[in-house]
């Protein structure tokens, strides 16, 4: 199905949990929604995933907070698990990763992606509060040996950190890891002060690329190959290409549908209709029907 802006609806990203054991300063809490005791169980989640399958639905990602606090994750991945879909990818902060990459691996998880904003442990504690940089390339290097890939390194580009770009390009050529660029999206106006363009970090990645790939399902975002290091970019705010080509709808931990990441006044809620025994694709299609550019030519 399209949106009324003609856009195709392809993939789902699905909060699990508003709960997150860092506190990194920068986080706009996705899919958090302040609702008591309505989290969606794995039940739930796996009809409203096959429910949107006929929507066009055919890659899934879940996000949290950390959705690795969730002890039944490998539930939530049988229960979503479909050959319609092509993907199910995980963001996670890597801090429970090494732990349980196998576990998810044979739950039907095909790959991750991790965020990681610096190697430096010192800089890597005063990002998230109080979190150990090892234990997070430890599982990196633990689900790339078990085989979620290709895995992605979230690198957030902010003031301070910035200075870590290379570093990561080489730990990623190192592993075999993909290095995703994001600019940071500053939500509260106390980030401000750590926002930094990435276009000229983009360009300067080009000069330096072997090859170009634009990525048709995902916003036209560009692949630069450089070697065997390949790096994307990811350029969120006032960018009306961004926009223009998103595939994307969300779904809260809560059981609302988010049919833009910017907004929050536009939500459908999915679940107390499920939870009523209705027939929850008109809800589906309703988001659908919400969704626009939220930053327009």
């Amino acid at each position: 199905m399209r949106d009324p802006f003609k856009r195709e609806v392809r993939s789902l990203r699905i909060s699990v949990t508003p709960h997150c054991n860092l506190r990194c300063f920068y986080c706009h809490r996705e899919g958090y929604n302040n609702s008591k005791d309505r989290s969606m169980t794995p039940e739930e989640i796996g009809e409203i995933v096959r429910a949107f399958l006929d929507f066009g639905i055919r890659k899934i990602k879940i996000s949290g907070g950390e959705p690795l606090l969730r002890e039944d994750l490998p539930e939530i991945l049988e229960n979503i698990s479909n050959p319609r879909i092509e993907e199910i990818s995980l963001t996670t902060n890597g801090t429970l990763l090494e732990r349980y990459a196998q576990v998810l691996k044979d739950a039907g998880l095909h790959r991750v992606n991790v965020s990681l904003d610096t190697l430096d442990p010192e800089k890597y504690r005063q990002i998230t509060g109080y979190g150990d940089v090892n234990v997070v390339k430890a599982g990196i290097e633990r689900a790339i040996e078990v085989g979620l890939t290709p895995l992605k390194i979230n690198y957030l580009v902010m003031k301070n950190t910035l200075e870590d770009l290379e570093d990561l390009m080489d730990y990623c050529r190192e592993v075999g890891a993909i290095l995703q660029v994001i600019e940071l999206m500053p939500l509260d106006k106390t980030l401000r002060r750590y926002y930094v363009d990435i276009t000229p970090i983009e360009k300067r990645i080009e000069e330096m690329a072997d090859k170009v790939v634009k990525r048709r399902w995902m916003h036209n975002r560009r692949k630069y190959y450089i070697g065997d290091l390949e790096v994307e970019f990811v350029k969120p705010m006032d960018n009306t290409e961004f926009c223009r080509h998103c595939t994307r709808i969300r779904l809260t931990y809560d059981g609302y549908i988010k049919p833009c990441l910017l907004r929050e006044d536009n939500l459908v809620d999915i679940l107390t209709p499920l939870r009523r025994g209705e027939d929850i694709k008109e809800y589906i299609r309703e988001g659908i029907l919400r969704r626009e550019p939220y930053f327009k030519l």
